[in-house]
Parts: structure tokens; C-alpha cells; sequence
């Protein structure tokens, strides 16, 4: 017997927000406070670029588009993926906002909605990748269905003993409930309607 399609269950879905071409990104270089700019990793050889975090209270703003399969009845969460460049075991500290924004409202600062913070310690591998645990933001609470996009602020709140670009940013991470289908059981593309038996 088939099962209905939005009786099924689905895994949340992750967005990754590349450090390296946020919407805050001008030219390399960032808007928000402190001025973080793109810069090729410690590691010569890796042959790779990041964004460093050259001080506390650097910001890095971002603004995309609500996916079109949030489940707005349940709260996102989001994590950072960087790495650190010594064998120091610092305990950084990030704090997340976020604000949505719906058709014919002004894009502006981040004025209200959610302040969240992340805190933990990094490993003594110098250069070692990090992924901070999720930490849970109430978009059930403040993503209407009028908002369309979402405008986020990372902001490097206590380097927690690191150095000047020791911390490498490379990810935000956002996860996200999605919508299976339309309440009418309603599938778009090549298949049709979906039937029950």
C-alpha cells in the first residue's frame, strides 16, 4: 500500500553559507565591524582561501532566500565549520542574529529578532577542522509567511585566547525542517497528483 506523500518523514536539509562570498563580502573585504578580509590559508600548501577573523567584534553579514520548503512551525538551528591555526586550545565564542525580511519592507541593520551565542573549546591540532555544535534560533516564532528572505549577522563576540587570524572561517550552517507537500497532497513536476488506497 503506498503511503501518502505528506505522511512521510523527511530529514532536515542544511544550507551552507560560504564565509568567503557573503553578501557582506565587498571586494574581499567585509562591511560589518572590524573590516575581516579574504585571505589564503595558514597552510601555504593547502592552496586554499578562507575569511580570518582578525580581531573580536569582527562581523560578517549575509542575506539569502528562505527556501521554498521551510516548515515555518519549526525552529532552525545553526552551526559554524572553521579551522584554527595553533595548538592552543582557545574557547572562542560567536554569537548569531538573524532577521527576516518580507516583500516591500526595508533592508536595514539587524534590529530585533534573536540573539544566539555558541562557546566551546577548539582542539590542540593545529589547523584542525571545527564544526560547533547547533544551537536552536525560534524562526518558528519570528519567519512569517509574508518573509521571503533572511538577513544573518555572525559576529566573532570572544576569541577566547586566539590570536589575530588564527580562527579561519569557512561555513555557516543552517538547518531547517522542510515541507513535504502541499496540504492537498499536491506534487509538482512530472508525476501527477498523489493518490491514497
Amino acid at each position: 500500500m503506498p503511503i501518502p506523500a505528506d505522511a512521510l518523514g523527511l530529514k532536515p536539509k542544511r544550507i551552507q553559507r560560504d564565509f568567503r562570498h557573503m553578501y557582506g563580502n565587498l571586494n574581499g573585504t567585509f562591511e560589518g565591524a572590524g573590516g575581516a578580509v579574504n585571505a589564503a590559508h595558514s597552510v601555504a600548501a593547502s592552496e586554499l582561501t578562507d575569511v580570518q577573523v582578525g580581531a573580536e567584534a569582527d562581523e560578517f553579514y549575509d542575506i539569502f532566500i528562505l527556501p521554498e520548503d521551510l516548515n515555518r512551525n519549526y525552529d532552525m538551528r545553526w552551526r559554524l565549520v572553521f579551522s584554527h591555526s595553533t595548538t592552543d586550545e582557545d574557547t572562542p565564542t560567536f554569537t548569531f542574529d538573524y532577521e527576516a525580511v518580507a516583500e516591500g519592507e526595508a533592508i536595514a541593520d539587524i534590529t530585533s529578532h534573536e540573539s544566539t551565542t555558541h562557546s566551546g573549546a577548539v582542539s590542540a591540532t593545529a589547523n584542525a577542522l571545527e564544526v560547533t555544535d547547533w544551537v536552536d534560533i525560534a524562526t518558528s516564532t519570528y519567519v512569517t509567511a509574508l518573509d521571503i528572505l533572511l538577513k544573518t549577522r555572525v559576529t566573532a563576540t570572544n576569541l577566547g585566547g586566539a590570536g589575530a587570524n588564527e580562527i579561519e572561517l569557512l561555513y555557516l550552517e543552517l538547518e531547517y525542517i522542510p515541507n513535504p507537500t502541499r496540504a492537498t497532497r499536491q506534487n509538482y513536476g512530472t508525476f501527477g497528483l498523489a493518490t491514497e488506497v
